[in-house]
């Protein structure tokens, strides 16, 4: 009997071992998954913080470079992180910006195994490239050059005394003064690409072009009046072009090549009948699209985190 009950006190013995070293572990496990789930959502936390304000920084890089950083900090605080967490830069060039976030996390049943704190770092930067791909683009084919900031460009050209020829009309999704006066009005629908022929419209298409530049005109209500040097951004007088070279041919024939994308302010329409023109002031912009390194810089660009 002596020997049985010595047998069973050294189980017992080994079971309140195994039972301590067992609480140990589940201790470490509940710490691990705990504040490991905390610092991860921390984490995502400040990663979509700094994501936003980057990309809310690049919004300035075009035509306010000097204000993006101060959009940016503004960006980060609003989602919650302080100003002496974060810290964002620009390139050389003011094509983008770089955040970065640091943030001493207080850790909760880590302490137990002597971690009292952890340091998370975040990482984001985003960039404008010029655009290579839109939608919304206003059927005016404008011929592609090196226009300067705030230069005054004819965008739809009147035909004079003869209408037969292309005053720089083009044809998206369908032919005809209605379909035509509808993309005026609200931009074409479809996605325009670089390299893209498309057709052009051919006569003056006054009526048209009249009733939709006024209609873009009329609901620009900013006070004060939407200029080439102060704009608002989103003014229905804001038009995404493309720009291009012209395949030679006669009227209707002719075939307009997308080389490039650029936005005009429409100042004003003169004229009517053959005599019409549609002018607008080149603006450094950003827009939605498809942006990339590789094309070419017509001032128009789109936003996009790169790391």
């Amino acid at each position: 009997m002596a020997v049985i009950r010595k047998f069973l006190l050294d189980e017992e013995g080994a079971v309140s071992v195994l039972l301590a070293a067992a609480m140990v572990a589940l201790t470490g496990f509940a710490a691990l998954v705990t504040d490991a789930g905390f610092m991860y959502l921390t984490r995502a936390r400040m990663v979509n913080a700094v994501d936003s304000a980057v990309l809310a920084g690049a919004q300035e890089l075009a035509g306010n470079p000097e204000n993006a950083l101060n959009v940016a900090v503004s960006y980060a605080e609003m989602n919650g992180l302080s100003d002496d967490e974060v810290s964002f830069s620009l390139d050389d060039g003011n094509t983008s910006i770089t955040g970065t976030a640091s943030r001493r996390v207080d850790l909760f049943f880590a302490r137990i195994l002597g971690i009292e704190n952890a340091v998370l770092d975040v990482y984001s930067k985003a960039r404008i490239a010029p655009l290579v791909a839109a939608k919304g683009v206003v059927p005016f084919g404008v011929l592609e050059a090196d226009y300067t900031l705030g230069e005054e460009v004819i965008l739809k050209q009147g035909g004079g005394e003869g209408s037969c020829g292309w005053f720089g009309a083009l044809r998206l999704g369908g032919n005809g003064g209605n379909v035509y006066r509808d993309n005026v009005k609200y931009g074409y629908s479809g996605t325009i690409e670089i390299g893209d022929v498309i057709d052009v419209e051919p006569g003056n298409m006054s009526g048209p072009t009249s009733d939709g530049v006024a209609y873009r005109v009329g609901r620009c209500d900013h006070v004060p009046e939407c200029s080439g040097n102060s704009y608002v951004e989103g003014c229905p007088r804001i038009c995404i072009v493309p720009l291009g070279v012209v395949h030679e041919g006669v009227g209707s024939q002719q075939r307009f090549e997308v080389t490039g994308f650029a936005a005009f302010l429409i100042g004003e329409y003169v004229g009517s009948g053959n005599e019409n023109k549609v002018k607008g002031t080149f603006i450094k912009y950003i827009t939605s699209g498809t942006a990339d390194d590789k094309g070419t810089d017509f001032g128009l660009y789109a936003v996009q985190l790169c790391e």
